[in-house]
């Protein structure tokens, strides 16, 4: 990530906090903070304009950690942050020779392989396609997909944990499981977006989201619960008790690319119950897999950092 774009990122975390009084944090309260955390950090509120506007700025290890810690990431979003700062981006990182209607193909082609729940995600975690196994597993049904896919982020995975129609699996989840689950599903969300928290995308997205006051609750939350989860895959339990409950673990295949990264999230079974009922729902289930068309899923994405796998 070039230093301008860097810049940028650091402007929008930086406006993501808030301050006790409910106010979007400014560059001096940052400064001041950075501060408050490291008596001897160099981060005053000029040299903090100077990184947002990408001027040149030694961005040492000492001032990349000031920052980390006053923006609040998490370990996974911390991780990013510091290997963006390097001014590498995905085309330096993952150079390819294919295009990305290639790759994309070939995400679903896996997809469409895969024998077990899962659904293949964007760099935002919008949903570019489910599997058949997924919608029997979450009691979907395909016309309650493409009426989402119909709405201003419906295709979100965060949009989808916190909506209406979530509601019956989340019944059927203890409260701790539920709590978990949000807060991993959260953590990464946070991480997998963090390169283009600054887009005008991710903007809409996240005003979307945090009008919902559970999940402004858990953005918030997860801060302090980072260090009890793993990076990349929890373990769940739901479903009824006269069914049974299902137990799995989510874990992501990653695609990366020189557009962003592309994930397919699978659901493992991790007794000999849930596997045989994932074995029924394959057996009862005859749509391959169902996908969205661009025009469902764009809805404001900004073109030029989006228009790939979006």
């Amino acid at each position: 990530m070039v230093r301008k774009e860097f810049g940028s990122l650091v402007a929008a975390l930086r406006k993501e906090q808030y301050d006790e009084g409910g106010e979007r944090l400014t560059q001096a309260n940052l400064a001041r903070l950075c501060q408050q955390l490291d008596p001897l950090s160099p981060l005053s509120d000029v040299v903090i304009g100077k990184i947002e506007r990408g001027e040149r700025v030694n961005l040492d290890e000492q001032t990349l950690l000031n920052l980390a810690d006053a923006l609040k990431l998490t370990i996974g979003e911390r991780r990013v942050f510091f290997l963006l700062a390097t001014g590498l981006d995905h085309p330096q990182i993952y150079p390819s020779l294919e295009d990305d209607t290639a790759v994309l193909t070939q995400a679903l082609a896996l997809l469409e392989s895969i024998r077990l729940p899962a659904l293949l995600l964007d760099r935002y975690l919008d949903i570019i396609a489910v599997n058949s196994l997924l919608l029997p597993m979450y009691q979907l049904s395909p016309a309650t997909m493409h009426q989402r896919a119909q709405k201003p982020g419906g295709t979100n995975l965060l949009d989808f944990i916190f909506s209406a129609d979530f509601a019956t699996m989340r019944q059927q989840m203890p409260p701790q499981v539920w709590h978990r689950f949000a807060v991993g599903n959260v953590i990464y969300f946070r991480r997998v977006s963090l390169p283009y928290r600054m887009t005008s995308y991710f903007s809409m997205l996240l005003r979307h989201l945090r009008r919902n006051r559970e999940f402004r609750w858990f953005w918030e939350q997860v801060f302090y619960e980072d260090k009890m989860y793993f990076v990349g895959g929890e373990s769940f339990q739901m479903g009824s008790t006269e069914t049974g409950r299902y137990h799995f673990l989510t874990a992501p295949l990653v695609t990366v690319t020189p557009y962003g990264n592309l994930e397919i999230l699978v659901h493992i079974p991790r007794n000999r119950e849930t596997a045989v009922a994932f074995c029924e729902m394959e057996e009862g289930w005859e749509r391959p897999f169902i996908s969205f068309p661009p025009g469902q899923r764009r809805h404001g994405k900004d073109t030029q950092l989006t228009a790939h796998y979006s």
